[in-house]
């Protein structure tokens, strides 16, 4: 007797039922049907494809965007005895061919594969054999120049329809406004699909935003008050660790992630936030994707989101088990402009993309012309000081050269260089009479690290550079010159970052290819910025129906349990009346928000509108010291 859906789910899930579309759905594939899948972040898109998978004859290909949720994914089902094999990163030929061949021949049930895998003929040529019984889309807002995530190489999806035209297809998203759903819709072949959209209403998530000018002592408050596990989002690596410092020192346990860990800090700082060992992450986006842990209590956002999207799918990652759960958003009054500023002050135009590519090749010495076999290592800040370039906008022009197959941009775990010298004491130092330009550097070295006469011994370029007043590109010569020189043993570090050429290097002709479609994309950047600031300032509406309508999905019932719902946001008049009260206290001279509560200017909330409107019409400054005054 054949298996069914839910003998499936039992057996490999353990679960005796479906939830939301997800039984509809795989029917509808499993009858051979093409789907797309609209399913809130948490609602279990993975198992529509998975199940049918493992109850149907052939391979699942599933295309995904991430490495790292591809290889939670894939650990996830080899532990549950699925046989599941995946071709990302950078395999050798011998090693993808073999992964291939047993794509083809050794019965696994599913293929987890990157788009750009899509552009090599020896994959497509061997896809082109498999016994192929479903192509699963994930993230398939990738392929719209309209969703906030678009990857260029998700437009050769359609390949796999031109090879497989009779297998169904299922594209999946958590977030599609309507003009992604169209393009979708039309770039993947599937207009006659059947389209299941579960209610991103979440009844059991509260949505909160909350401008207060001491973000901290908030926090603090709300971990405090709110029990079980929780994630707070922040912007940059280094306010990860510092914050969750911060947290420790006043008795809450906390964690930090971000992209620039080694595989291993992340798997234990993942273990002990899933184990219970420590209660807080504190985390960039990097932190998510893949990640499964239903039972998160709190969802703080202590720096402003990119995007609405960005923010509905991390602040979805609480109360997955359906239990009560709260997201919070937390920002100052000045925090909307330096959002803005962050977000699309480090834009790269064309011509700053062409230079920064230009220059890449000129620092690893590609030629014109020339295509490189071999990655090469390096220090993103090492390279902007070379060339006295911005790190923020450098970094999101090497960023969009990867997104449209110029190159492949990868984060390295950062490994220590390492250094002994190899001379005795009385070689070095006539070494030194000899070329006294490089005493300074020595002596640093010899005052900073012990033992290294006598064993290799490692240490750290970028404090080594601060300490010398030097870039890290001018201490790496020096160092190289010694070992040139016979001095020391140098082992170089691997660098934060790994790039790979994948076009020969034209320069400007490269980048002009898709120069048309850089333009259309910041500009909708700027839109979704500003989409996001609107949400934020809008006090007069139900969080959750804006999120709704934002996604199109209509309801005339408010949530009842939002900031705006239980306080209501301040009218018109009574934010006139909080501006009067402010100007004349401010008239006496610099005062801060704290202060001018004290005085009675108004409620925390409506004051603090009134502070942030002040600021945006340039009615207001603020002193370094957090004090407002009259411009």
């Amino acid at each position: 007797m054949a298996e069914t859906a839910e003998a499936i789910l039992q057996k490999y899930w353990g679960h005796e039922s479906f939830r939301g579309s997800q039984k509809a759905v795989i029917d509808a594939v499993l009858q051979g049907d093409d789907v797309i899948a609209l399913m809130p972040t948490g609602g279990g898109k993975s198992v529509c494809y998975q199940v049918p998978a493992l109850l149907g004859k052939g391979i699942c290909l599933v295309v995904s965007p991430l490495v790292a949720l591809m290889e939670d994914q894939l650990s996830a089902l080899k532990a549950l005895g699925v046989k599941a094999l995946g071709l990302y990163g950078r395999l050798s030929e011998e090693d993808l061919l073999r992964r291939l061949d047993n794509a083809v021949y050794g019965g696994y049930s599913l293929l987890y594969l990157s788009p750009e895998r899509l552009s090599q003929d020896l994959v497509l040529q061997h896809i082109a054999r498999m016994q192929v019984s479903l192509l699963a889309i994930d993230e398939a807002h990738c392929i719209s120049q309209w969703g906030y995530d678009f990857r260029p190489a998700y437009l050769q999806c359609a390949r796999l329809r031109e090879l497989h035209p009779q297998v169904p297809l299922i594209a999946l998203t958590a977030t599609a406004t309507a003009e992604v759903l169209s393009d979708m819709t039309e770039l993947l072949g599937l207009g006659q699909a059947q389209i299941f959209k579960d209610s991103i209403k979440r009844p059991n998530l509260v949505y909160a935003v909350h401008p207060t000018e001491d973000k901290r002592h908030r926090l603090v408050d709300y971990l405090n008050r709110e029990t079980g596990s929780a994630i707070v989002y922040v912007r940059t690596r280094r306010e990860t660790l510092g914050l969750s410092e911060a947290l420790g020192r006043k008795n809450i346990s906390a964690g930090h992630f971000h992209g620039g860990l080694t595989q291993n800090e992340k798997k234990a700082h993942l273990h002990a936030w899933q184990s219970g060992k420590t209660r807080v992450m504190v985390a960039t986006n990097a932190f998510g994707m893949g990640i499964d842990k239903a039972e998160v209590r709190l969802v703080v956002h202590y720096d402003i989101p990119e995007t609405i999207e960005h923010y509905f799918q991390e602040a979805g990652r609480a109360g997955r088990d359906g239990e009560p759960a709260r997201a919070i958003l937390l920002y100052a009054p000045t925090d909307l402009a330096r959002s803005a500023e962050y977000f699309l002050g480090n834009l790269p135009s064309v011509d700053e993309l062409i230079t920064v590519y230009r220059k890449l090749c000129n620092y690893f010495q590609v030629a014109y012309g020339e295509l490189p076999e071999k990655s090469f290592s390096f220090r993103l800040e090492a390279f902007c000081d070379t060339y006295n370039l911005g790190v923020a906008k450098t970094f999101n022009a090497l960023e969009l050269l990867d997104r449209h197959g110029v190159l492949t941009l990868l984060p390295n775990a950062r490994a220590d260089t390492r250094l002994q010298f190899l001379c005795n004491k009385a070689g070095l130092w006539a070494y030194l009479d000899k070329y006294p330009e490089m005493r300074e550097t020595v002596q640093v070295l010899l005052r900073t690290y012990g033992g290294l006469f006598d064993f290799e011994t490692p240490i750290r370029l970028d404090r080594m550079s601060r300490k010398l007043n030097t870039t890290e590109a001018r201490l790496t010569g020096q160092l190289q010159q010694l070992q040139l020189d016979g001095l020391i043993s140098l082992e170089l570090n691997l660098g934060d970052l790994e790039v790979y050429f994948l076009q020969p290097r034209e320069d400007a002709q490269t980048v002009h290819a898709f120069s048309r479609q850089v333009k259309v994309r910041q500009d909708l950047k700027r839109k979704k910025v500003a989409q996001m600031a609107d949400f934020l300032k809008n006090d007069r509406f139900c969080r959750e129906r804006q999120l709704m309508a934002y996604f199109s999905e209509k309801t005339d019932r408010n949530c009842g349990k939002c900031d705006v719902c239980l306080a209501g946001g301040p009218t018109e008049a009574e934010l006139r009346a909080v501006q009067v009260r402010v100007l004349r206290e401010l008239a006496t001279g610099p005062k801060t928000s704290r202060e001018l509560s004290a005085r009675g200017c108004g409620p925390e909330m409506a004051l603090l509108r009134c502070l942030q409107l002040l600021l945006e019409d340039d009615k207001l400054r603020l002193g370094p010291n957090n004090e407002y005054m009259p411009k």
